[in-house]
């Protein structure tokens, strides 16, 4: 009997231990099963009204799609569904950040923001612009956005929407255009160095602002001609950083073309890589084949506007970089707010207003009433530690038209190619063109301001000026090259030309321009494969003038590990390798060397943001240097110091630094790896709970700011995490059918338990690429039919 009873207790006493198992196990078996049932069907077949005919859509096995469709009209249709499959919640916060509602979701901590965008009125310029676009355009966005619609109708509401507090809204052909009048907006970035020069005169007063200009050196590489063989406010600062992106994003990207007498093949190879990373997962661009009786394409587009940016058809390629040329200026005004009007050339004139009703979560709503000098909105309610009222000029508010990629698509050759670049109407960008005749170009389009030279840098005075510009040059004017005996043609963000066409471009400095140069110029029979090699290259041109700077004026006998680490860097190959020591401390010195010379004038924080922005700083730098400027006398002391001083210094300050940082005296274990990771945050990242679902693992990174594969990065010491960085690279061989080659940064898919979320992120890393016309075993197929 107790026997018994003693197996009942203990069969009592596994119930009551395993019961509570057995419901977390179904608990957890419940969320696994909700949560994966938010991943897209990539095998569905739906039937839809409207449709004309039988469209499918087979993806490879990176889930990047292939869109088959008997007319333009459901082409569109299915490319709308597509990219909401996989990226519906980028399109949405894309789609509010333009109608400046992110406080909706965010909360207070972004109504600046939002009334920045409100004021400069994205939406309602795209407004505008929708009603301009031509019959066919306007036909085709509203297929594209009768798919978004068709499955945010027939698909749940995203897990991503319910944890951001989102609900679903119907899309119009506003926001497609919007969403594209944004990726116009942030490649415009001349407004944060504007603001930052403005900050600086306030500083140290006007002449000496005037010696931290950005400069271009007289032989640096140039788009046309290529590289001469010649011998006071702190808390401005702060809110700088807060509008983050919203005042102009950094690019830094590559392309080049190669023609056929120095390619392998006797054809034309294209090759492009923008970088636009900003530490984002999912990534900026989404990359799809489409297809119709009329046409053929593939290529790299935003997604939420159905236009390839980057991209080929089976006639032509061509490839995008930032030109950086000046389309926006800011003006301090003379504002009566009492009564409401602005001074303009000796007369009071109204202030033009409309009001506006910001929605904030977990707050009451906010009403503002935003006012207008002419155009310009006053910006005095984002600006709030700044006395004078800042307002803004773009070139945006005179519209923007970018139908001429959609007509790329059709383009033949290289007359119809022209005749698309003449339709986009939009931030000025450097584009490379090549053709299956053989036929390399390079053309710089989009609006370009006529300004007076010196114009652009600093604030205007508004009760004086109208506008900064005089107009827009002719697209005649816009410079161009077509088929230069050198072979080839390459762009990075560089100076376009010698000759005086005055665009106060925020030019990135040579060095990656050169490197492309350097690997093109004695090569011959260019293949694919090099092409990869070189975009995967991680060696600086800049590590010449900086390893000699260093040898001049670091003083040896200051510290007994300087002749150590000075015989590295002298014995260093130029190589920004993950697993070199060397890149640690080359980067650092020049990083603190420079931080260094301007801190005591500019205080920390300006200082940090000056020589963190190497487009402005790094040659105007060396110059200083050459001209053995005061800026390296330290204010703050009664010593006047000399280069070498702050060079000494600094050296020594990079070994402590590293010393620290690592742990170690032994140099060799100063992997660059170590203290350059990217990182890969999503939005929802900024939340504690879901940052370990939804961000990656920071991953060890090879380049910097100047080698081809790009690494940029802020920090003026350790840890340096790249900001930009390849977003997709792209290149096509031409041959009787053209090839594209591709891989992106993360992946087709925003969803953290989608296999397609971060499929491609190591492939790109290792330098990994997929054939868009050899993927010839197709892992998913989608089938629409008409209902």
């Amino acid at each position: 009997m107790k026997q018994a009873q003693d197996h009942r207790q203990k069969n009592r006493l596994k119930f009551i231990i395993a019961t509570p198992l057995v419901v977390l196990l179904v608990i957890a078996g419940i969320i696994a099963i909700t949560l994966y049932s938010f991943t897209p069907d990539y095998d569905a077949e739906l039937k839809v009204k409207g449709l004309h005919n039988k469209v499918v859509v087979e993806r490879n096995r990176y889930a990047v799609p292939s869109i088959y469709a008997q007319n333009e009209e459901d082409l569109s249709f299915a490319w709308g569904y597509v990219n909401a499959q996989d990226r519906i919640f980028q399109m949405e916060i894309n789609k509010r950040a333009g109608q400046g509602r992110l406080s909706e979701f965010a909360g207070e901590q972004t109504l600046k923001k939002d009334i920045f965008l409100r004021a400069v009125g994205f939406y309602d310029i795209a407004k505008k612009v929708t009603q301009d676009i031509s019959p066919e355009m306007r036909n085709l966005l509203q297929r594209y956005v009768d798919g978004i619609n068709y499955y945010l109708d027939t698909n749940p509401v995203p897990l991503y929407f319910r944890l951001a507090g989102i609900k679903k809204e119907k899309w119009t052909i506003v926001d497609p255009i919007l969403v594209g009048m944004m990726l116009n907006w942030t490649m415009s970035y001349n407004m944060d160095y504007e603001l930052m020069y403005y900050e600086i005169e306030k500083k140290i007063g006007p002449e000496r602002c005037r010696e931290l200009l950005r400069f271009t050196p007289r032989g640096a590489g140039t788009i046309l001609e290529g590289k001469l063989t010649e011998a006071g406010l702190d808390n401005l600062t702060d809110l700088l950083t807060q509008m983050g992106n919203i005042l102009g994003c950094g690019y830094a990207s590559n392309n080049w073309v190669v023609s056929a007498s120095k390619s392998a093949y006797k054809r034309a190879i294209l090759a492009n890589d923008p970088h636009v990373h900003y530490s984002r997962i999912p990534n900026d661009f989404y990359l799809v084949h489409v297809k119709t009786p009329d046409y053929e394409a593939a290529g790299a587009q935003v997604a939420g506007l159905p236009l390839l940016i980057l991209g080929y058809n089976q006639y032509i390629a061509w490839g995008i970089t930032n030109n950086n040329a000046d389309i926006v200026d800011l003006f301090i005004e003379d504002v009566d707010k009492k009564n409401k009007t602005y001074l303009y050339k000796g007369k009071e004139l109204p202030l033009r207003s409309k009001e506006e009703t910001f929605f904030i979560k977990g707050k009451e709503p906010v009403k503002k009433t935003l006012y207008y000098a002419g155009r310009r909105p006053l910006l005095d309610d984002v600006f709030t530690d700044i006395d004078d009222v800042i307002s803004i000029d773009w070139s945006g508010f005179d519209g923007m038209n970018a139908e001429g990629f959609h007509s790329l698509c059709k383009a033949r050759n290289y007359s119809e190619f022209l005749n698309c670049m003449k339709e986009l109407t939009i931030v000025p960008l450097n584009v490379v063109y090549a053709d299956k005749m053989g036929n390399i170009a390079y053309q710089l389009i989009g609006r370009l301001p006529r300004r007076e030279e010196g114009s652009g840098n600093l604030p205007g005075f508004g009760p004086a000026e109208d506008k900064g510009w005089d107009g827009y040059y002719p697209f005649e004017k816009n410079p161009r090259i077509i088929n230069p005996q050198r072979g080839f043609i390459a762009t990075a963000n560089n100076k376009v030309t010698r000759t005086p066409l005055y665009l106060n471009g925020t030019y990135h400095p040579s060095y990656r321009y050169e490197r492309i140069e350097e690997m093109l110029k004695h090569k011959d029979k260019v293949d694919v494969d090099y092409i990869k090699k070189m975009q995967m290259d991680t060696k600086t041109t800049l590590k010449n003038k900086v390893v000699a700077i260093a040898n001049k004026y670091v003083i040896s006998d200051k510290d007994k590990r300087i002749p150590e680490a000075m015989n590295i860097l002298k014995h260093w190959n130029g190589v920004v390798g993950k697993d070199e020591c060397t890149p640690s401390i080359y980067n650092t010195f020049l990083a603190r060397f420079m931080y260094n010379t301007f801190v005591d004038e500019l205080g920390e924080d300006l200082a940090a943001k000056y020589v963190s922005h190497r487009q402005v700083s790094l040659d105007r730098f060396f110059e200083l240097i050459d001209n053995n400027s005061s800026f390296f006398d330290n204010i703050k002391t009664a010593k006047k110091e000399s280069i070498s001083d702050i060079a000494t210094y600094s050296f020594i300050e990079t070994l402590n630094i590293l010393r620290n940082f690592f742990g170690s005296d032994d140099m060799s274990t100063w992997k660059w790896g170590e203290i350059h990771k990217i990182e890969y945050n999503h939005i929802l990242g900024k939340s504690r709970i879901l940052r370990p679902f939804v961000n990656l693992t920071p991953l060890p990174y090879g380049g910097d700011c100047e080698t081809i594969f790009n690494g940029r990065f802020l920090q003026i010491k350790p840890p340096y995490t790249p900001d930009l960085a390849p977003g997709v690279r792209m290149i096509v061989r031409f041959d009787e059918k053209p090839k594209g080659y591709f891989m992106q940064m993360t992946g087709e898919n925003e969803y953290f338990l989608s296999k397609h979320y971060a499929d491609m992120t190591e492939q790109l890393l290792k330098g990994k690429y997929f054939c868009m016309e050899d993927e010839k075993e197709m892992k998913y197929k989608m089938v629409f039919l008409p209902e």
